[in-house]
C-alpha cells in the first residue's frame, strides 16, 4: 500500500471514529438535536492556517491552540487540540456539540464547522479581530479598554451564559468562564467560547457531582469543597471576571514581596477598609473627559458594578445573586445610567 493511500485510510478511520464520538455525545447532551456542522478536510485546515504556522497563532493553552486561517476567503479561528495533554477526549466533542447549540446566540463564537480527520476534532469557528481577552482582561495589542467597553462585555457575556443556563431542557454549567474565554470581534462585541467543561443539571435536580474543573481564581470555593455543580458555579466565575474587568488586575496576581495573591480576597481586604478606590483601575476614570456631571454617572456606575460583582462572589456583606439572569438585568440597569 502506497503511502499517500495509507494517510487517506488513516483519515478515514479516524473521520469515522470521531464521528461516531461525536454522535454520541450529541444525543447525550441534547438528544441528538442539534444545528447543522459543516465538516472541513484535514488538507483545508492545514491549508487554512498554512501548517498550523506559529505565525498563525492567536492563543495557546495547554489543551489546544487557536490559530487564524482563512478558508473559502474568509477569515475564520481554528481550534486545535492536544492530544497529549487532554485527560478526558468526550471533553474535545462536548465543545463541539454545545458550541453548536450556542452558536445562534450573539454572544457566543459561532461554530462554522470541524474536522474529524486529526486525533481530535479541530474546530472551525467566526474570526473575532481583538481575539480572546488576556488574563488580566485586556486585548492582545495592548489599547486600554474604555470603561464603556468593559461594561459592554460584561454585560454581553452575562446574556450569553443567562442563555446557556435557561434555554435547553437542561441548566448547562459552562464551567470554565474566565477573559481568556472570551473573544472580542471588531464591533467590540463579546462572544463566550471554550464549552468543553460543560455539564448538566437533569430537570428536577438542583446539582450534579462532578470533579472539580476550572482555573485558579475563578473557581467557587463552595464547589471545590463539595464537588457539587450548580449554576453559582458560573455566577462565581462571572463575578470574577467583573472583578478582573474593573481592576485590570488577573484573578491571581503578585502582591507583595511577588507572592501570588487571589484578586478576590484582595477586593475583600480592600473592601473591609472601605478602599473602593483601591479596586477600580485607574484608566476607567483617566477616560473621562472631564465634565463633572460624566464623573458622578461614571462612579455610580461603577459602584453598582463593583456591588454587583461582589454580590456573585458572594462577598460577606452583600446579598448574593439569585441567577444569572438577574445579573444580566442588573448590567443592563447600570450600563443605562450613563
Amino acid at each position: 500500500m502506497s503511502k499517500n493511500n495509507k494517510k487517506k485510510k488513516k483519515k478515514k478511520i479516524s473521520d469515522l471514529k470521531n464521528g461516531g464520538i461525536l454522535l454520541e455525545e450529541l444525543i447525550a447532551s441534547f438528544d441528538g438535536k442539534t444545528n447543522p456542522i459543516r465538516c472541513f478536510s484535514s488538507d483545508e485546515i492545514f491549508k487554512a492556517t498554512d501548517n498550523f504556522s506559529e505565525s498563525q497563532v492567536i492563543s495557546s493553552w495547554g489543551y489546544f491552540i487557536w490559530y487564524r486561517g482563512v478558508i473559502e476567503e474568509r477569515p475564520v479561528s481554528i481550534k486545535k487540540w492536544s492530544s497529549q495533554n487532554l485527560s478526558n477526549f468526550t471533553e474535545a466533542y462536548r465543545d463541539i456539540s454545545v458550541s453548536s447549540q450556542m452558536s445562534g446566540h450573539k454572544n457566543t463564537l459561532k461554530l462554522i464547522g470541524c474536522c474529524l480527520e486529526f486525533d481530535l476534532p479541530a474546530l472551525v469557528c467566526e474570526y473575532a479581530e481583538h481575539g480572546p481577552l488576556s488574563k488580566d482582561g485586556g486585548i492582545s495589542s495592548g489599547e486600554v479598554l474604555p470603561w464603556n467597553v468593559r461594561l459592554k462585555i460584561a454585560k454581553e457575556i452575562a446574556t450569553s451564559v443567562t442563555y446557556l443556563h435557561t434555554a435547553f431542557p437542561e441548566t448547562i454549567i459552562h464551567r470554565n468562564i474566565n477573559p481568556t474565554n472570551i473573544f472580542i470581534d471588531e464591533n467590540w462585541t463579546a462572544k463566550l467560547s471554550d464549552f468543553w467543561f460543560c455539564v448538566a443539571i437533569p430537570e428536577g435536580e438542583l446539582y450534579v457531582e462532578d470533579e472539580v474543573k476550572g482555573v485558579t481564581g475563578f473557581v467557587d470555593p463552595d464547589y471545590y469543597w463539595t464537588m457539587k455543580v450548580t449554576e453559582k458555579v458560573d455566577i462565581y466565575s462571572f463575578g470574577v471576571v467583573m472583578l478582573v474587568l474593573l481592576s485590570g488586575r488577573a484573578a491571581v496576581f503578585n502582591g507583595p514581596g511577588e507572592t501570588p495573591m487571589s484578586l478576590n480576597d484582595h477586593v475583600s481586604e480592600v473592601m473591609e477598609r472601605n478602599g473602593f478606590d483601591e479596586i477600580v483601575d485607574k484608566e476607567i476614570w483617566n477616560s473621562l473627559g472631564g465634565g463633572g456631571d460624566d464623573l458622578v454617572v461614571r462612579r455610580l456606575q461603577v459602584e453598582a458594578f463593583l456591588r454587583l460583582a461582589l454580590r456573585c462572589v458572594r462577598y460577606k456583606k452583600e446579598d448574593p445573586v439569585s441567577g444569572m439572569l438577574e445579573v444580566a438585568k442588573e448590567l443592563k440597569l447600570i450600563e443605562k445610567l450613563s
